[in-house]
């Protein structure tokens, strides 16, 4: 069966990546991949050729522990999730799906992979740092609960998502995508339209180049110049601090976030170092100054030039 050949490739990919393999074949891989998961819904009416399927499947993946790589444990627990859930009808070729779910520390699919399966993904220099299979992983990962799991919250708010840890944020987002199309940005109604507008994409991008790499890939992080920005930062700014002395209390706002007040005590105690410093110098100037016009008087009334 062509799907034997498929499925003894993919495990030779992955002891090839294993390996440390210069130049992984990533496009072959995934190909390979794929081409496995094309025959799942066949497989739904042909349950003999299903059940030969999951014993051969099974028999390769006992060779070798799951965790040997990031690689093989996110391809193999992904791949027979889907497989039990779209290929096994009749419960009878869900043997490798068995093997595999008994490995996991939690059991049910979805909460698995997310609290598993993404801090695998989005750990520091998984997958060699290819950002090729990390794309592909992900929309796997966020299509399998997109057709499995709980749909999105359309309305989602900035302060629900805010309260995600900052890998589901990404899952979170790929799957909004995933589910309701990749205009998001232009729907003034939409959550991704007021997380730009508060800078939030921003700040998340600043946290990891790979949080910045997926952001930038979706056009969802703002690029403007140096100067535009400061210009930006100053005219807020100025406005606040004009704002603040209109009006007692506006001025008690502005002291309530972090920014305006830390500017407002800052030039304060620089006014005050001034001062200390500016106005003892010009009292000593100024007293100099009288010191040598008395000299001056007193001499000119000595010589008798003064009378």
């Amino acid at each position: 069966m062509e799907i034997k050949t498929y499925i003894e490739d993919l495990f030779k990919y992955l002891e090839s990546f294993e390996k440390g393999a210069v130049e992984f074949e990533t496009e072959a891989f995934l190909q390979t991949y794929n081409g496995i998961y094309a025959v799942f819904q066949a497989l739904r009416q042909q349950r003999n050729e299903a059940v030969d399927v999951d014993q051969y499947f099974l028999s390769r993946i006992e060779r070798t522990p799951l965790n040997s790589s990031d690689l093989r444990q996110l391809s193999i627990q992904i791949m027979i999730t889907y497989f039990e859930s779209e290929a096994d009808t009749d419960g009878q070729s869900n043997q490798s799906y068995l093997y595999c779910r008994g490995l996991r520390a939690v059991k049910q699919d979805i909460p698995f992979f997310e609290q598993h399966l993404i801090p695998l993904l989005f750990k520091e220099g998984a997958l060699g740092s290819n950002f090729r299979l990390h794309q592909f992983f992900l929309n796997e990962i966020g299509r399998y609960m997109g057709k499995f799991g709980k749909k999105v919250i359309p309305n989602l708010n900035p302060e629900e998502f805010g309260a995600l840890n900052d890998s589901m944020k990404i899952l979170e987002l790929i799957r909004r995508r995933l589910e309701m199309g990749n205009e998001l940005l232009k729907d003034r109604t939409s959550l991704e339209f007021h997380l730009q507008r508060i800078n939030a994409f921003t700040k998340l991008g600043q946290k990891s180049k790979l949080y910045e790499r997926y952001l930038t890939e979706w056009q969802y992080l703002r690029k403007t110049s140096f100067w535009a920005a400061v210009k930006r930062f100053l005219s807020e700014l100025g406005g606040k601090f004009r704002g603040a002395f209109s009006s007692s209390r506006y001025f008690r706002l502005v002291m309530t976030q972090r920014t305006p007040a830390y500017f407002y005590y800052f030039f304060l105690i620089v006014l005050f170092i001034f001062l200390a410093i500016y106005v003892p110098m010009k009292w000593s100037s100024y007293s100099r100054n009288k010191l040598n016009e008395l000299n001056n008087r007193a001499t000119a009334v000595q010589s008798g030039t003064l009378r």
